[in-house]
């Protein structure tokens, strides 16, 4: 009681007679019996009550006064280990602090709005250039990444723009309009191989310098191929436009009375490499494979197989060489690429943006060149084009007199008379790059059409609005929540919806993160190419799923149901799974899998590689999954490190800290999901023992990992927070599934997160609770979920 009076006298000074008030007749008692012994100025808690204050405008103070309602109303203060309040008097207090924090957090949104300005993100930067001027290419690669917060990129307090960014946006702005406007000859080319004559110096080669690894097939054109390698298959075909190719193969099985997985890679420049498409190539009749992919100038496709793990050099070197080896491979009769290919030429870009223009043939042929042939005065035209461009770009009506501004850029181009094409960029360039392109404003209140229209887009497709939004923009519908809601259905059939999907995913499960790590490939030799490509795969078409069925957001806890191909299925035990598409597989109801925490994304992404550790997934569970992230550790200065002399397991040294109270906080509840992840490897398989290194062998002037050895046995169970006793990952996921609420209230709060651009605020409480209400009847649904957070008004007020 010391400092109450103290107290009471900065609240008096601080803030408004009726708030004042309320805390004295209110909160006062609460403080004096149950929080001022421990928070005053002569203890070291991080918070002393006697110099807080009550000016609930002022945003550290709203932030302490938060703070303090969430750890008394979630009974994590007072400690366990003191006396507990008055029941009475604990509700009279959090009733009258939620009240007060409540009306100060809607005053500050009715003045500011509920969401900061905030720029394009860089993934929307580049999907709005390909959308707006109909290209292909990714133009962002100069553009700096989104800086880490902690939360979603498209939290606008977060945001960085720097003289770097502009400099990026110009550069972009520049490359896409050079490829949105091409007047130039058709690129169109087709390239089709059927003679290897090329390889023939191969076949004979010594190993060690790359050959003998090829031989002719015996019976018409082709060659057999045994090895794994990136310079022979290659389709030789020099690409010189940006744009999807088609490229297709005629190819079989070699020697082989399994599937052979054909492997379709594209390399790039830089020497990285993607795979484009995997193919389980069945014993007997040659298939042919067609595959249209993205390529740009400099990028090199070639075939080639998995070897399944089985190098084959000692093998060849044992039959005297390729031309007499019996080992499976893959045969290839042809190769054929063509492209890039176009609807029609000029292309779609170029006629949209020079409307009303008549491109000529200059040459007579209808390949092109082509020549732009004025039926006005140039500026006439400059004008036109800024005018139809501008509310696409800008998303919103433009004025008159803005349309002007830019136009004028273009007047001394003009006067120097330069080429149209070259004035013409001018103005545009100058639209990509401006703040009326890059940045979402707005005042406080109820979003207007084209405000929402843009959020709509943004949050489900990570673009801008297509026509159909336009257009009920332009008719004052899109407010209308039936028409909302229909187009919600509309663009979540869409497949710009995948993009939503990925990123959203890729944020919230850090699942951008996947293949942050290379596994070691002594530990885990099973980890290919295949497998990373597969990975990524399973959480998206599982959350696609749970959209498009509706179905409850439980699922993400557990499932009787995932999404795998072969080799993924290969990974999890799961059989009779064949060919590299993916499909919807039933699970054994003892299966470990189901729910998103026992996929591979998930598990390879909390674990570095080598190994896991049960704190960073326990964190994992508590932060991203739950919503209720741990507190940081005490500072150093204030912690007491554990005695860790003679443990030498994991799950020793994590006892070892819950001995010291300070470090029990917090590991009492990541402890747990961490340990019950234990049973998953960084790759993502089920494991009842750890791996340990074997060593490395040497064949020649080659050292190669030696098989891993057998470690300790796995222990999964635990203890949760609360006491509830689980064996391993299903018990625990039980026990996960009583905590549905706050998964589904995490979950509801992410996307408001995600879509606004606006951090969860103290005033938007009651709306979710609201939306998690209004679901919980039929066990949360996802897509109805996605349709009430459209509807919320979080997201239809700035």
């Amino acid at each position: 009681m010391k400092y109450l009076p103290t107290l009471l006298v900065t609240f008096c000074l601080t803030s408004g007679t009726t708030v004042a008030q309320s805390f004295k007749t209110d909160v006062a008692p609460l403080i004096e019996s149950s929080c001022i012994q421990c928070h005053d100025a002569d203890t070291e808690t991080g918070l002393t009550i006697g110099a807080l204050g009550h000016d609930l405008s002022d945003a550290e103070t709203f932030r302490k006064w938060e703070r303090v309602f969430d750890r008394v109303h979630d009974g994590e203060m007072p400690p366990e280990s003191e006396a507990r309040p008055d029941p009475m008097q604990l509700k009279v207090a959090l009733a009258s602090l939620k009240k007060d924090l409540r009306t100060a957090s809607l005053a500050r949104q009715q003045r500011v709005g509920r969401v900061p300005a905030r720029r394009l993100t860089k993934l929307e930067f580049g999907y709005t250039l390909r959308d707006l001027l109909l290209i292909e290419s990714d133009m962002t690669s100069s553009i700096p990444d989104e800086v880490e917060s902690g939360s979603f990129d498209t939290v606008g307090s977060t945001q960085r723009i720097s003289a770097v960014h502009m400099e990026s946006y110009l550069k972009a702005a520049d490359e896409a309009l050079k490829l949105a406007i091409n007047l130039g000859e058709n690129p169109y080319r087709v390239r089709v191989m059927n003679d290897y004559s090329h390889l023939d110096q191969w076949h004979e080669k010594p190993l060690n310098m790359g050959g003998n690894v090829t031989r002719k097939l015996k019976y018409g054109k082709g060659i057999a191929l045994f090895r794994d390698v990136d310079y022979l298959m290659q389709f030789r075909f020099g690409v010189t436009t940006p744009g999807t190719h088609r490229l297709s193969a005629k190819v079989a099985a070699y020697q082989s009375k399994e599937p052979v997985t054909l492997k379709l890679i594209v390399k790039d420049p830089t020497g990285g490499a993607r795979l484009v498409k995997a193919v389980d190539l069945e014993p007997g009749t040659p298939e042919t494979i067609v595959v249209d992919a993205f390529l740009k100038p400099g990028d090199s496709p070639y075939l080639t197989f998995d070897m399944g793990g089985v190098e084959p050099f000692t093998a060849i070197t044992a039959a005297g060489g390729s031309k007499n080896y019996k080992g499976r491979g893959l045969a290839i009769m042809s190769q054929k690429v063509e492209g890039p290919l176009f609807d029609s030429w000029p292309p779609p870009s170029t006629r949209q943006l020079l409307d009303g223009l008549e491109l000529a043939n200059s040459e007579g042929s209808d390949k092109g060149p082509f020549e732009v042939k004025a039926s006005k005065n140039q500026l006439e035209h400059v004008t036109e084009i800024v005018r139809h461009f501008a509310p696409r770009a800008f998303r919103r009506q433009v004025a008159e007199g803005e349309i002007q501004s830019f136009v004028d850029l273009a007047k001394p181009a003009l006067e120097a008379d330069r080429d149209f094409i070259d004035v013409l960029r001018i103005p545009l360039r100058s639209m990509l790059s401006s703040p009326q392109f890059l940045l979402f404003g707005g005042e406080a209140g109820e979003l207007d059409d084209h405000a929402l229209a843009n959020r709509l887009s943004y949050f489900l497709w990570k673009s801008m609005p297509d026509e159909q939004l336009f257009a009920l923009v332009k008719e004052g519908k899109l407010s209308d929540s039936k028409v909302l809601a229909r187009q919600v259905d509309r663009m979540l059939g869409d497949e710009k919806s995948n993009r939503f999907v990925r990123d959203f995913l890729g944020q919230w499960l850090r699942l951008y993160k996947v293949n942050a790590t290379t596994p070691d490939e002594g530990l885990y030799p099973e980890y290919d190419e295949l497998l990373a490509g597969a990975i990524p795969k399973e959480p998206e078409l599982f959350f696609t799923e749970l959209i498009n069925e509706n179905l409850s957001l439980t699922n993400l806890i557990d499932s009787d149901f995932t999404f795998v191909n072969r080799r993924l299925a290969t990974l999890y035990g799961i059989p009779d799974v064949k060919g590299q598409q993916f499909r919807k597989v039933e699970l054994p109801k003892d299966s470990p899998r189901g729910g998103v925490l026992t996929q591979a994304a998930i598990l390879k992404t909390t674990a570095n590689g080598t190994v896991t550790s049960p704190v960073l997934r326990g964190n994992f569970v508590l932060t991203n999954f739950l919503g209720t992230p741990p507190p940081p550790p005490p500072p150093l200065e204030a912690s007491i490190e554990p005695d860790t002399r003679g443990k030498t397991t994991i799950r020793e040294i994590l006892a070892a800290h819950r001995e010291i109270e300070t470090c029990n906080t917090c590991h009492r509840e990541i402890d747990p999901p961490g340990f019950a992840m234990e049973s998953f490897n960084p790759i993502g398989g089920f494991r009842t023992h750890y791996r340990a290194s074997g060593g490395e062998l040497k064949f020649g002037d080659f050292n190669v990992p030696a098989p891993f050895k057998k470690g300790p046995p796995v222990d999964a169970s635990g203890v949760t927070a609360d006491g509830k006793e689980f064996s391993g990952i299903n018990e625990f996921k039980q026990h996960l599934l009583n905590e549905k609420e706050q998964v589904a209230k995490h979950f509801i709060s992410q996307l408001v997160v995600n879509s606004t651009g606006g951090e969860i605020q103290f005033a938007d409480r009651e709306e979710i609770e609201a939306i998690l209400k209004r679901t919980r009847k039929d066990d949360f649904p996802v897509r109805d979920i996605i349709h009430e957070v459209v509807q919320s008004k979080l997201f239809r007020n700035k």
